[in-house]
């Protein structure tokens, strides 16, 4: 490998703060993901220990989550993934994914939602999108509907929701409440059942059972179990076996013909199902797994080629941001999910090295000084900021 590029800070953070002022015309349809795309750019500055509000502008910018955002009625508390439908309450329903990213954004803007949130109506709504019985039980669907003036399940469930799930929990602390205290709790038994029961022969998880194993719904699960303190043991051997083989390689003793799908810019990458190209979100949904598993696992991957791979391949050294791959545009997601990798792998770097792993820094002078990230919470996927914040402030 030659040199490592430069990891452009300044850039990075310029291309986040436009995206919190303007989005591009091709994302015109994403209003919808509003909340998300607020949360890839606040923690992706986060990260860069580059958010540089003033107190002012904190309060400000919660308000506009609470005000444009924010469901309340007589049963349950969430937030909307749009306010499009502001005024039109037939069509005005909580969301899922929404009230999560709500949360995690106002975390990053130090507002005390625990003042604010009764944590017992917003797992009111989470209990009401729980699925009670049938193939999918344990798990959850993204929303509600109205129908005859009552609400039900709308929607499909997958792992993605139990995750989700499993961090709004977190967030309103009905983890560390006595049981008698969580008078609207989910069922966890059934949660991890439903997770459990989505690995596959091979070690990865997937939608539904005995469909090809697929690593975002991996993190999902793996992340979903950490957030109920599940303990992994040896029946996880094979996930994280399943985890290293997602490491984009073509050895020579291998690879010794002609292969379609041969690409040597893929190399250092990871993919997200067997036979795939590599894509740099996959970083992340990986090394973050094999983290929440035991962080001594990324010593099993090469992580100085997964950091070349994101600084020389899908790194943007015009105009800042990250890349699916090299033929992309930089955007949000992407950039900052590159980012919370190589941040994740700075912040486990000694425990990497004492498995036995060494890192490119140590052995190439000529690679310019790594920059310091602040660091990162592999199960919310949130600044070390934001958690701190989290456990100092937030309190039920």
């Amino acid at each position: 490998m030659s040199q490592l590029a430069t990891f452009e800070v300044d850039k990075h953070e310029k291309f986040f703060n436009r995206f919190l002022l303007l989005l591009p015309s091709k994302l015109q349809s994403e209003d919808s993901n509003r909340l998300a795309l607020i949360y890839f750019s606040l923690h992706g500055l986060g990260l860069l220990k580059r958010l540089n509000f003033s107190k002012e502008e904190l309060i400000k910018y919660s308000q506009f989550i609470y005000n444009d955002f924010l469901i309340e009625n007589e049963e349950f508390v969430a937030f909307r993934a749009t306010s499009a439908f502001k005024q039109t309450p037939e069509y005005d329903f909580g969301n899922l994914s929404a009230t999560l990213f709500a949360l995690l954004n106002l975390l990053i803007l130090e507002s005390d939602y625990s003042s604010k949130l009764n944590n017992h109506k917003v797992m009111k709504f989470l209990s009401m999108l729980q699925v009670k019985e049938g193939e999918h039980k344990g798990s959850f669907v993204p929303t509600l509907r109205e129908v005859n003036g009552k609400f039900e399940q709308y929607g499909e469930s997958d792992l993605r929701l139990c995750y989700i799930a499993a961090s709004i929990r977190h967030l309103m602390r009905y983890d560390s409440l006595s049981p008698s205290e969580r008078i609207n709790d989910i069922d966890t038994s059934a949660l991890t059942e439903f997770v459990l029961n989505r690995i596959n022969f091979s070690g990865g998880l997937s939608a539904i059972s005995d469909v090809e194993s697929h690593l975002g719904f991996t993190y999902c699960g793996i992340g979903c179990l950490r957030l109920l303190n599940y303990k992994f043991g040896p029946e996880f051997d094979d996930t994280i076996s399943w985890l290293v083989h997602r490491q984009v390689d073509y050895p020579a003793e291998l690879y010794n013909f002609d292969y379609e799908y041969h690409q040597e810019e893929d190399i250092g990458s990871f993919n997200g199902r067997d036979n795939k190209f590599g894509d740099t979100c996959y970083s992340w949904w990986c090394t973050g797994s094999l983290a929440l598993i035991e962080p001594k696992n990324l010593s099993l991957v090469d992580l100085d080629r997964a950091k070349y791979y994101l600084l020389n391949t899908t790194q943007n050294q015009l105009l800042g941001g990250f890349s699916k791959d090299p033929d992309s545009n930089p955007d949000p997601y992407h950039s900052f999910l590159a980012i919370a990798s190589l941040a994740l792998w700075q912040q486990y770097e000694d425990i990497i090295i004492e498995n036995g792993a060494t890192t490119r820094h140590a052995e190439s002078s000529s690679d310019p000084e790594p920059f310091k990230f602040d660091g990162i919470d592999e199960a919310l996927v949130i600044t070390k900021k934001s958690k701190e914040f989290f456990q100092h402030t937030i309190h039920y």
